[in-house]
């Protein structure tokens, strides 16, 4: 995992702020199953959890052992804006899913075309693809907005998870039984069948000294992480 722009971060995947826009809580939800097992039921029950933030819609990806899941507050392209986004670009096969606003998306969609991309909706969930496509890792010092977002390479079986500098969208993570589970919230990972909502001696800490804040790239709960501001990987 690394942090953008020189600062320090943690070495694993290691707050939540609510954008007002046009007086409507500006946010999605995203989510995901990475070479793990599930059926409909768990994929259900996660979804469930992810709708409050998300009432305009939602989206499943499967593929094998892994999922990826959004729903959806549409504000931009709400036609055409559905997630999740797929991307076929020079041989790989990209998924995304995405909560955050790019504030400079037309600029980014400029550049990208000029490097020979085309788009198909004005939504900046295609912009924030197509620009990983592109630059990979990179794109995210491009990239100036509030954000967080995961991407699939299927043929590669690697995702990359990303939040924007401030924090602001907030992304939490648990390696858990040889896979990986990430969400928006603690309480869509805490759906999955066998992941417990265990404290240990720190969490318990965290409640008792610091509650309702804890420490950056905590989730409080036994092997749940939060990827902290700026971070990726």
């Amino acid at each position: 995992l690394t942090r953008l722009h020189g600062f320090s971060c943690t070495n694993s995947f290691e707050m939540h702020r609510i954008q007002r826009w046009k007086g409507v809580e500006s946010m999605c939800a995203i989510a995901g199953i990475l070479g793990l097992n599930y059926d409909e039921v768990v994929l259900k029950s996660m979804i469930t959890t992810m709708r409050r933030r998300g009432p305009d819609g939602e989206g499943i990806y499967a593929s094998g052992e892994n999922v990826l899941l959004h729903t959806r507050l549409a504000i931009i392209d709400p036609e055409n804006g559905k997630q999740p986004m797929e991307l076929i670009w020079e041989g790989e096969h990209y998924i995304i899913t995405y909560n955050g606003e790019l504030y400079n998306t037309s600029e980014l969609r400029a550049e990208l075309k000029r490097l020979g991309h085309s788009f198909i909706t004005h939504s900046d969930t295609e912009v924030v693809l197509h620009a990983y496509a592109q630059w990979k890792e990179a794109a995210l010092d491009k990239f100036n907005g509030i954000f967080a977002f995961a991407i699939l390479e299927e043929k590669r079986n690697t995702v990359f998870l990303g939040r924007d500098r401030m924090g602001v969208k907030p992304l939490f993570y648990k390696l858990h039984d040889g896979g990986l589970l990430f969400a928006s919230e603690m309480k869509t990972i805490l759906t999955y069948p066998t992941v417990k909502a265990e404290l240990d001696r720190e969490g318990a800490a965290q409640l008792l000294l610091l509650g309702p804040g804890r420490m950056p790239g905590s989730g409080v709960f036994r092997g749940i992480c939060e990827v902290e501001p700026g971070c990726c990987g």
